[in-house]
């Protein structure tokens, strides 16, 4: 039986002094058995590094798994996590493994941590102090053994004071963290990164194209690069890629980021008027009584006061008439 040999030295480094003496330094971390919060902006390649931090660790002939956090509903995301039994919801039609059991010896990397529901901190909390783990619909506890690396674009204190990230799980995570620049703060890397996926792509770039994307802010970092030059690829297959095909290249990534954003705000939106009527409708239950309010939300009092103020909900009427409108 042929053993994977473990690499000497990271395969990621950078011209970017600051950033590569981080990087140097997750060769030692990797060999440790410490979790690791990847932190900082989407599209910077934080689950490239969670893979070459599991390629060096103590644990690298076991499996690497990945979780997106942020990609299911709070039912399938724990079942994701801790398996299921069979007939534990609907669907459920066998017993499956869940990450924590696939990843035995090994890894788990959980992408978008921060988008975890309160609900589930609870029990991955649980999960990594007691290191055991129960299926959705099972009385039977399993033991597990896996390396935790979480990551996130999210700011993780923020969420701590808007009560909305436990800081009990933040702490347990955040043994070791590193900050991911941005692709502006790296920018030295650019033609590094850019040769590298036009090379997988067989895509080139003149000179002066090269010019004017590295003067170009790229605020999808390194995945609106490569993604970039994938669509170079599918538009332009066997030409050289001058200043007039990039001008139509960053037109479409432009499009693309602008119709990412509205969408953010329409789901920001939605979520903020459904907090909204949460709120309203505990007050009218509370008949304006703000800290049991506040305790049944589970919130601490001066945000359901912020939450108040930003969402214009006037107090009085629930004082004056549980039934009342709540509109200011």
């Amino acid at each position: 039986m042929l053993i994977p040999i473990k690499p000497e030295k990271f395969a990621i480094n950078s011209r970017n002094q600051k950033w590569n003496s981080e990087l140097k330094c997750l060769l030692n971390i990797a060999q440790t058995e410490f979790p690791v919060l990847l932190l900082g902006p989407s599209g910077t390649g934080k689950d490239v590094l969670a893979q070459e931090i599991h390629k060096h660790s103590n644990r690298h002939c076991s499996p690497f798994i990945s979780v997106n956090c942020s990609a299911l509903t709070e039912t399938l995301i724990e079942s994701e996590l801790f398996g299921h039994v069979r007939g534990a919801f609907t669907g459920a039609m066998s017993d499956r493994k869940g990450a924590f059991e696939s990843a035995r010896g090994g890894t788990l990397f959980l992408d978008e941590i921060g988008d975890l529901s309160y609900n589930l901190q609870a029990k991955l909390l649980r999960a990594l102090e007691n290191s055991e783990i129960r299926p959705v619909g099972s009385d039977r506890v399993i033991k597990t053994n896996v390396r935790i690396i979480a990551a996130t674009h999210q700011n993780l204190i923020q969420k701590i004071q808007e009560a909305q990230f436990r800081s009990d799980l933040f702490f347990r995570l955040n043994v070791v963290s590193l900050q991911t620049p941005a692709l502006s703060e790296r920018i030295e890397d650019f033609e590094d990164l850019l040769y590298t996926f036009a090379k997988q792509m067989r895509v080139r770039f003149s000179f002066e194209a090269i010019q004017k994307l590295k003067a170009y802010s790229w605020p999808g970092n390194i995945r609106e690069l490569k993604n970039l030059v994938f669509r170079a690829c599918a538009l332009f297959p066997h030409e050289q890629i001058d200043i007039e095909k990039v001008d139509r290249l960053l037109a479409g990534s432009a499009n693309i980021a602008y119709a990412e954003e509205n969408q953010n705000r329409a789901k920001l939106s939605v979520i903020k008027e459904v907090e909204r009527q949460i709120i309203i409708k505990k007050l009218e239950t509370n008949k304006g009584n703000q800290k049991r309010t506040a305790q049944d939300l589970g919130m601490p009092k001066s945000t359901l006061n912020d939450r108040i103020r930003q969402y214009k909900i006037d107090i009085r009427n629930f004082k004056n008439n549980s039934s009342g409108s709540a509109f200011a």
